[in-house]
């Protein structure tokens, strides 16, 4: 089954490289939503922010569609905690299991996509 990819990245990242070449000097912060520190006060600074160069899953997936992957390890985690509940993975050796879990992971290879990650503590 093939995946469709979700290219969410691109038009945000090209603004973003567009603002730092028109305004090299400006710092740069990341502001978050009061939804995302589950607060009502509108707009937070987060003062606390690191850079580092890390991947990303870009596509619609079926592992967990409420979950945003930026790790391959948790994404093969959940992988085994899925195939865990087949009815075809019940009784196999330990080894066919961790082939199968293997071939789920290779379906989303291409989709996996390197990013310059913005973290963010409030």
């Amino acid at each position: 089954m093939g995946y469709k990819p979700l290219n969410m990245f691109t038009a945000k990242t090209d603004e973003l490289k567009k603002l730092i070449r028109e305004h090299p000097d400006y710092p740069i912060i990341v502001v978050c939503n009061s939804d995302v520190v589950a607060d009502e006060n509108g707009w937070w600074y987060a003062p606390e922010i690191s850079f580092k160069t890390g991947v990303i899953l870009d596509c619609e997936q079926d592992i967990n569609d409420e979950k945003v992957y930026i790790d391959e390890d948790d994404f093969e985690e959940d992988i085994r905690y899925m195939l865990e509940d087949r009815e075809d993975l019940e009784d196999v050796s330990d080894e066919e299991f961790d082939r199968a879990v293997e071939e789920e992971m290779k379906k989303y290879e291409p989709y996996w996509k390197k990013v310059i990650a913005i973290y963010a503590d409030v």
